[in-house]
């Protein structure tokens, strides 16, 4: 009798080796614990740490009975020209009060400014003390994992978004590496199908999804890896026109995006004469409407994995 219990302990034992095996937790959008809590203000002599993440994107189906969120992001982006930069001072009061108001922002520099702000590293850290997160911009695709990798150098931390590009870029993602540091996207924000901002260049579609190709870039493609967050027309009556209209029971998503995106020089909503008092009378309205949730661009597609991945594109004119 003794080989029989022998052998059953030896049985039992990889049944519960095994039963472990296939037990999973789905990663998180990215790891904050990757990133140094404390990075120099500038050396250029510093390697920063590799940053791979993985995005989880086969959740279980999203419960059909769960309310539709409205996820509300704020944004800027600084271009490399000169003329086009924010006054430090002025923009770091700014993003006090919005922040202040619970409103989340989100910045992306181009390599311009990276290099040429003598405030560069002041604002970074000043803006992420305050809850900023700090995207990927620029016009070269190219320059991606240089963007990141200064922003580190200045003492900030990228996430993985993004933030802006042209739709024929899509199929070209991949991870980058600049000075042996490699950042991974995982999150896309806006996209234009022809450079220059021009009349119809420019997707203002609201709601989240994965983009099959650059040639099917409205097809959602469940087995993808790039989350789009549309951000809209960023204007503030058009979200609140989207508040009401999902109020109205319009939509059936459980999570749909929009953003405000500020003129870096006029600290206004683009394409219009809005600025704090208005913003801050948007946020006070939208706010009646339980639904509404402030997030920054990451953290939007975050929630939305988190709600089963349901694609939500919306047309927004």
């Amino acid at each position: 009798m003794k080989p029989v219990r022998i052998t059953l302990f030896v049985i039992a034992v990889s049944l519960m080796v095994s039963l472990a095996c296939y037990t999973t937790t789905a990663p998180p959008l990215y790891e904050p614990e990757t990133f140094p809590e404390n990075q120099p203000t500038v050396d250029q002599n510093i390697t920063p740490e590799t940053v791979v993440s993985t995005v989880a994107v086969q959740n279980p189906p999203a419960d059909s009975t769960a309310p539709t969120l409205l996820y509300i992001s704020g944004t800027t982006h600084i271009e490399s020209k000169p003329q086009t930069w924010v006054n430090v001072d002025a923009y770091l009061a700014f993003l006090e009060q919005v922040t202040a108001l619970g409103m989340k922002w989100s910045i992306g520099a181009d390599i311009g400014w990276l290099e040429g702000e003598p405030r560069a590293a002041e604002l970074i850290q000043k803006s992420e003390a305050l809850g900023v997160q700090w995207d990927v911009h620029t016009h070269n695709p190219q320059d991606r994992a240089k963007a990141a990798y200064l922003i580190t150098q200045l003492g900030g931390h990228p996430n993985s978004v993004v933030s802006g590009m042209l739709v024929s870029e899509f199929d070209s993602l991949a991870p980058q590496t600049y000075q042996g540091y490699t950042w991974t996207p995982q999150v896309l924000w806006g996209g234009v199908n022809c450079p220059g901002h021009r009349p119809g260049c420019d997707d203002h579609a609201v709601g989240l999804w994965i983009p099959l190709s650059a040639e099917q870039y409205t097809t959602h493609d469940p087995s993808g890896q790039y989350i789009r967050v549309g951000g809209g027309s960023h204007q503030l009556a058009d979200g609140l026109a989207l508040a009401q209209t999902i109020a109205d029971g319009q939509y059936p998503y459980p999570v749909i995006s929009f953003t405000l995106m500020v003129d870096p020089v006029n600290l206004t909503i683009v394409n219009s004469d809005d600025g704090m008092a208005e913003i801050t009378a948007f946020v006070n309205e939208i706010n009646q409407y339980g639904f509404v949730r402030w997030a920054d661009i990451e953290e939007t597609a975050q929630a939305w994995v988190e709600a089963g991945s349901v694609p939500s594109r919306i047309e927004m004119e």
